[in-house]
């Protein structure tokens, strides 16, 4: 018989625990990257942070709701929305980062690597969010 927090199970109280922990981090760290000081500079020359900034905010604002979904009860219907959206960005972060941009770069090995944990995130994205279908 699986242990129980709440109404969930340890395994999946920790997997969201973790995944929310994972964005709040990835988020804050996105943000404190920013830099504006030459933003006009480097959009003229193609690089335009203004995606990475929105990105950086979705992630600390899904972050916090998976952790606060843990100890607050939340809407269904909001969190079952917020959910799927994160599990799409989150794949389409995975086809732009890997197939679209850097196929196969910078060797095969390293790619394997890199997409294979950006898979246990969506899969665990999809797993957590699952708890809310």
């Amino acid at each position: 018989m699986t242990r129980k927090i709440g109404n969930l199970a340890v395994p999946t109280f920790f997997l969201q625990l973790s995944l929310g922990v994972f964005f709040l981090v990835l988020g804050i760290s996105n943000i404190t990257n920013y830099n504006d000081d030459w933003n006009a500079l480097k959009r003229a020359f193609g690089n335009n942070q203004t995606l990475a900034l929105a990105m950086a905010v979705v992630e600390i604002v899904m972050g916090a709701l998976l952790v606060l979904g843990l100890f607050v009860a939340l809407s269904d219907g909001a969190t079952k929305v917020l959910g799927f959206v994160l599990f799409v960005l989150w794949g389409l972060y995975m086809v732009v980062s890997f197939v679209v941009k850097d196929f196969a770069k910078p060797d095969l090995l390293t790619w394997l690597y890199r997409v294979s944990w950006n898979a246990v995130i969506l899969v665990s994205l999809w797993i957590v969010g699952r708890r809310y279908s």
